[in-house]
């Protein structure tokens, strides 16, 4: 395993140089650490966004699903992804891009100026995003452990230090450039596993007939009702419009036009690898591996099984790439939450440049090593369980963000009344207190929508003021 581990190596040791190489420029400014100061051209940023989404449970877990579940229940959650990149570029990319400021929160408490947002959205943001973390270690944990022999909790620490040291120092200006690398070593080494298993078994028809043959489950709608994959589709299709880690990517955009073809051409990207995964790789790794107890270590047992040393190690580094590329956006995310959103109003103005530098990378240490302690318990399935995580997202910020961009009559009462009632009834429904029969981000949704209805309709009137500065970003 020398050659493997001597590759993952290199490519660790790239990512802390590129943060420490861009420590001096991005430390002293916002602009810099938060939105890589706001002039990522169109290529460079898909790549990133696409890098940004397609994690550890874009590679790894959407095999260990489709594996567990069937393809049709993982088409329809990442199908919903699929869905949200165009839905993000109609409704969000152009107007919070003139809206030129940091993170979804600093629009939110914009549109709907109330304690109970500025407060807890960004606490939701570091709830979910935590898991959402976790989720991305258990990857890294299990592919070192599966290629490298790397125990799993050593392989948890070493990542987990290595991306919390390039984000903590480099921000936003680190994490688009090691995404970039990450996203292009992705779509190598998954798209390259589909084409060598297309060409050892026959075409992807081919594949799936003798996969269904062994496993007819794998085709079928089981394990759950329909509504559940309705479910999955949806928190995916309402999430990228608003997920704080893709926002901050529009942020970033040289303009409101590159931000809105940057979506569109990361879900080109995204939707190539998720298929070449799901239709091909997962067949024949059904056949070749019919009882596996873990399924999310599908495709490393693939890799094991097909390739030799060399292309393993690529593998290995290609997974790191998948979780470190979600992970460290997702850990920037959790930062802003924290010393941006919760403390930056109080520090502003109070701090030296150098307190405000510290806060942002003690938040960003101190939330990462928290996910790595929970992630030596790891959850089953990793897809399943970090998309319970973006549900509460998804519930709580699309309604109030979509209808503040778009609906005149928003106003503070339904903007407060949409994120609370989201937040609280999707946790209601996702623990089972409240049962519907219906799936939680549904009823969830239907619950945001109908605040916000009541409270434009009821509350108070926005003022002319507030309509026309939001009309100001449509132009």
């Amino acid at each position: 395993m020398l050659v493997e581990r001597m590759l993952v190596g290199v490519y660790l040791a790239a990512c802390i140089g590129i943060g420490v190489a861009v420590s001096k420029r991005v430390l002293g400014s916002n602009d810099e650490y938060w939105v890589a100061g706001r002039r990522i051209g169109t290529v460079v940023n898909s790549m990133a966004i696409m890098a940004a989404l397609a994690s550890g449970g874009s590679i790894v877990g959407v095999m260990g699903l489709a594996y567990a579940q069937g393809i049709p229940a993982t088409l329809a959650l990442f199908g919903g992804a699929v869905v949200g990149f165009p839905l993000a570029s109609i409704l969000v990319a152009k107007p919070l891009r003139n809206f030129g400021r940091f993170t979804i929160t600093d629009f939110l408490t914009f549109r709907y100026p109330h304690a109970v947002v500025r407060y807890l959205v960004p606490v939701l943001i570091v709830a979910a995003f935590t898991i959402y973390i976790v989720a991305q270690l258990k990857a890294a944990g299990i592919a070192s452990e599966a290629l490298l022999g790397i125990p799993y909790n050593t392989s948890l620490a070493l990542a987990t230090v290595v991306f919390i040291t390039y984000v903590s120092f480099g921000g936003m200006v680190a994490i688009t450039w090691t995404d970039v690398i990450q996203g292009f070593l992705m779509v190598i080494v998954v798209m390259g596993t589909a084409a060598v298993l297309t060409a050892r078994v026959g075409s992807p028809f081919e594949i799936m007939s003798q996969a269904t043959a062994v496993a007819p489950e794998l085709g079928q709608v089981v394990h759950r009702p329909v509504s559940s994959y309705l479910g999955y589709f949806i928190i995916w299709a309402t999430a990228i419009p608003v997920i704080p880690h893709i926002v901050m990517r529009v942020f970033t955009a040289k303009d409101a036009e590159s931000a809105r073809l940057s979506l569109n051409l990361a879900m080109l990207v995204y939707s190539a690898i998720i298929l070449a995964a799901v239709l091909a790789i997962v067949p024949v790794g059904r056949i070749d591996f019919p009882a596996l107890q873990d399924a999310d270590l599908l495709f490393l047992r693939v890799m094991e099984a097909e390739f030799p040393p060399l292309v393993r190690g690529i593998a290995v580094a290609a997974v790191l790439a998948a979780v470190m590329s979600t992970t460290d956006a997702l850990l920037l995310a959790c930062s802003s939450a924290v010393a941006h959103d919760l403390l930056g109003g109080f520090l502003r103005g109070r701090a030296s440049d150098r307190t405000l530098s510290l806060v942002r990378v003690g938040s960003t240490w101190a939330v990462g090593l928290g996910a790595l302690v929970w992630a030596y318990y790891p959850p089953e399935l990793i897809s399943e369980f970090y998309t319970a995580g973006v549900g509460i997202l998804s519930a709580s910020l699309f309604v109030p963000t979509i209808a503040g961009l778009w609906w005149k009559k928003a106003n503070l009462a339904g903007g407060v009344g949409a994120v609370v009632s989201g937040a609280v009834v999707y946790v209601l429904v996702q623990v089972g207190i409240l049962d519907l029969g219906v799936a939680p981000i549904v009823v969830a949704l239907l619950a945001s929508a109908l605040a916000m209805a009541l409270g434009g309709l009821l509350g108070a009137r926005e003022s002319p003021e507030m309509i026309a500065r939001i009309e100001a970003l449509h132009e």
